[in-house]
């Protein structure tokens, strides 16, 4: 009983305690197919929560949301693709900042030399910061992946 007892506090302390998670992030659709050679669009969803924003790209002080996807040769990456952000005015100072549900684009391209019938996992993270209107919060970021089926 004791052994257990134990093990199970040794368990709590050692595992990470769990992010609070200013947003929900879902890779979408989870899974894509296409031939070799072919040009394909991940999405990324971002919602969010109520009363929360997130830094958009040209942000200088803050850190903007972010795709960084782990490379391999199955795959060429291309750039994200942002939706139209909001400016939020801070004291002086205008941010461009998401604060209602967007979708970032993810173009990406399979090699030509993908074999018909295999599969490829894309997986990545999503890096953000994210604040309320008192609050800026500690950097946050959520794991990303898709499978793509080689046609």
């Amino acid at each position: 009983m004791r052994i257990i007892l134990v093990t199970a506090l040794a368990a709590q302390l050692i595992a990470p305690a769990p992010k609070p998670g200013h947003a929900t992030i879902l890779a979408s659709p989870a899974l894509v197919s296409g031939a070799a050679g072919a040009k394909l669009a991940l999405f990324v969803d971002v919602a969010p929560k109520p009363g929360i924003h997130v830094y958009a790209p040209g942000s200088n002080d803050y850190i903007p949301i972010t795709v960084k996807l782990t490379p391999q040769a199955e795959v060429k990456f291309g750039k994200v693709a942002y939706p139209k952000s909001e400016m939020m005015t801070f004291a002086d100072e205008k941010v461009p900042v998401f604060q209602k549900p967007f979708r970032l684009t993810q173009d990406i391209a399979l090699d030509k030399s993908a074999k018909a019938g295999s599969t490829v996992t894309v997986a990545g993270t999503v890096n953000y910061q994210a604040c309320d209107d008192r609050v800026c919060y500690p950097p946050e970021s959520a794991p990303v992946s898709w499978t793509v089926v080689v046609k």
